[in-house]
């Protein structure tokens, strides 16, 4: 247990240094971005005195290293700032709501593509070169090599303009709120799916046949136990790590993917924010927003490596060795 808790907390730490590192990774990056923000804010007509006094009274005179200080103390207290180009807005107001919308679609996504791929893996590794075994092997490949733009499209044509079922943006109404609206989550979930499918599916079966080849697995047969209850109760729990590092590792990439996804359809999440304060050049936005990717890419992967070293103690006894 003693072993459990420091493999846990040198985790912990590990993501505390990682976050505070790519912090100022990303608002040295930011910095760099061509163009002068005010004159971007104020246009090419503005004088240098109104361009001097927008950079004055949002801070942006002030040496870099100076507004990196007071931007993470804001972040500490919780005040993300305050938009630049939406001049009087906080990011607060802006981000939460939007953020809020791209946990619902990546949860819709989740529920989507792990049951099925982990499924279908699983068939595939159990009809081990038979005809299932191609079929769904080759499905994977296809979803792996489609970008999300290019499925996003594939699936508008068919399920938008075709058959009529679902529309076409994800656009929610005024007045209205999302959960109103849950039918707009189906087509950026499933273009996420589509490309999610592939490496988790053939992830869990090279997993599984592994399992399935291996000595205990064979004796379990030997005994006369049926295949299934093998299969059930003694290889898919073995088989299942691998697939949940390969889940927990492309968390992270799943939320850099929504900005492609929600500018596609037009959803309103986090994604399609980046993108806006990108074109905008609203410097507080961009930089809370990229942060907050990195934040829970970041997390994902170390809570997959703690849950995988509470499933396999070796990992982390390998770990307190190093």
């Amino acid at each position: 247990m003693k072993r459990l808790w420091t493999f846990v907390a040198r985790e912990l730490l590990s993501l505390v240094l990682t976050i505070v590192v790519m912090s100022a990774l990303i608002f040295m990056l930011v910095e760099l971005m061509p163009g002068d923000v005010a004159q971007i804010i104020l246009g090419q007509s503005a004088t240098e005195e109104a361009v001097a006094a927008l950079r004055q009274s949002r801070g942006l005179d002030k040496p870099a290293v100076q507004r990196y200080f007071v931007w993470m103390s804001g972040l500490l207290r919780g005040d993300l700032g305050e938009s630049i180009y939406m001049k009087g807005v906080s990011v607060n107001s802006l981000l939460w709501r939007r953020v809020a919308h791209s946990l619902a679609l990546a949860f819709t996504a989740f529920l989507l593509f792990v049951p099925l791929s982990i499924f279908f893996g699983v068939v595939a590794a159990v009809k081990e070169g038979k005809t299932a075994d191609s079929i769904i092997s080759f499905i994977g490949l296809a979803t792996m090599a489609l970008p999300e733009f290019v499925s996003g499209v594939l699936l508008i044509v068919l399920f938008s303009v075709t058959l009529k079922w679902l529309p076409i943006v994800s656009i929610i109404p005024i007045g209205q709120t999302l959960w109103t609206n849950l039918r707009i989550l189906i087509l950026p979930a499933l273009s996420i799916t589509f490309v999610m499918f592939g490496y988790v599916s053939r992830m869990q079966r090279s997993s599984m046949i592994g399992v399935l080849h291996s000595g205990y697995i064979k004796s379990a047969s030997l005994k006369g136990l049926p295949r299934m209850y093998i299969i059930r109760r003694h290889a898919l729990r073995n088989a299942l790590l691998p697939t949940i590092t390969v889940i927990g590792m492309n968390m992270g990439w799943l939320f850099g993917g929504l900005v492609v996804v929600e500018s596609l359809f037009g959803f309103p999440g986090m994604g399609s924010l980046l993108l806006t304060a990108v074109k905008t050049r609203d410097i507080p936005l961009i930089e809370v927003c990229v942060l907050l990717i990195t934040v829970i890419y970041t997390l994902s992967t170390r809570l997959t490596n703690i849950l995988y070293g509470v499933l396999n103690p070796l990992i982390r006894h390998q770990g307190g060795q190093q």
